[in-house]
């Protein structure tokens, strides 16, 4: 075999060989790249569409992540790991010293009793009753305001007000105060982060506003006047003037002029030409004109 033919059938069969593996490539793995190829750019061109969409939400979550941990560096709570009734009982007793006295009678008393507890979880609560509960309204509001505003989380789940009136013996003064009972929550947690508050800092109190409470009228009013008060039921005019007016109470000869003080009022007339003396009294929210006159030897004999 001739040189010639021999590199004919070398050439045919290495062009058979390309051709057939050109053919190969281009109809079976050619396709399945193009394949992989167009799933990619499908993919891709997905991703392009809902990307928008992602960098809102990645936005939002940003945001509320950055309103958590405003809200968590801010709040003035310390919510502690748990509650023991010796705990909240102390807690209670600073309340009532920062409510503060207003007189021997101003301040508030109550009677704890613990009523059991409450789990959800991660976190619950324990149950007081105040019950026999007594302050005056001003300490009274700085109490609930302590416990609303202090640095423990506590709830008042409900909580009932009465008014009452006694008039005191001795000073011959009715004294008002609220009685009331309640209903506490007392908050406990497990998560640990909880347990402190860098915003919590010193309670400070605002002023107690005007008494919802405060009678128009008292319904207990005293009958007898202090000893160092002067009595209009007990007064004898002896002698009217322009201007004073002299009048005996029990041995005492007394010198009034006008607006002078009297036991539940003042002087707010002087009638010489009437012999009279009137005086105004406020009987516990009840305005009265009391008139007193020189009684003559003749309007002596006429009285039985």
């Amino acid at each position: 075999m001739s040189f010639k033919i021999r590199n004919t059938i070398v050439l045919a069969a290495l062009f058979v060989l390309i051709t057939g593996g050109g053919l190969g490539y281009w109809l079976y793995f050619q396709p399945k790249k193009l394949k992989a190829a167009q799933k990619e750019i499908d993919k891709i061109e997905k991703e392009l569409v809902d990307f928008p969409q992602t960098v809102s939400e990645v936005e939002n979550l940003t945001n509320q992540l950055a309103n958590t941990k405003r809200q968590y560096d801010s709040r003035s709570k310390e919510i502690p790991a748990f509650d023991i009734t010796s705990q909240t009982y102390a807690y209670m007793s600073r309340g009532i010293d920062e409510a503060g006295y207003t007189n021997e009678n101003g301040f508030v008393k109550f009677n704890m009793t613990y009523k059991g507890s409450q789990e959800f979880g991660n976190y619950g609560y324990n149950i007081y009753e105040l019950t026999a509960g007594e302050g005056e309204f001003e300490n009274l509001y700085k109490f609930v305001y302590y416990l609303e505003n202090g640095n423990r989380l506590y709830k008042v789940k409900q909580i009932n007000f009465e008014t009452k009136e006694q008039v005191d013996p001795a000073k011959k003064e009715t004294r008002k105060w609220i009685a009331f009972t309640m209903e506490l929550h007392a908050y406990y947690t497990k998560i640990q982060e909880l347990g402190t508050s860098l915003a919590a800092k010193a309670l400070a109190f605002a002023q107690s506003p005007f008494d919802p409470f405060n009678p128009i009228i008292l319904q207990a009013v005293a009958a007898d006047a202090p000893d160092n008060e002067i009595d209009v039921a007990k007064l004898q005019v002896k002698a009217v003037l322009p201007g004073k007016a002299f009048v005996l109470e029990k041995e005492d000869l007394i010198v009034l002029h006008l607006g002078d003080k009297v036991w539940r009022g003042y002087v707010s007339r002087i009638s010489p030409a009437d012999s009279k003396v009137e005086f105004t009294l406020n009987e516990g929210g009840i305005i009265r004109k009391v008139e007193k006159k020189i009684i003559f030897g003749n309007e002596k004999k006429k009285r039985p």
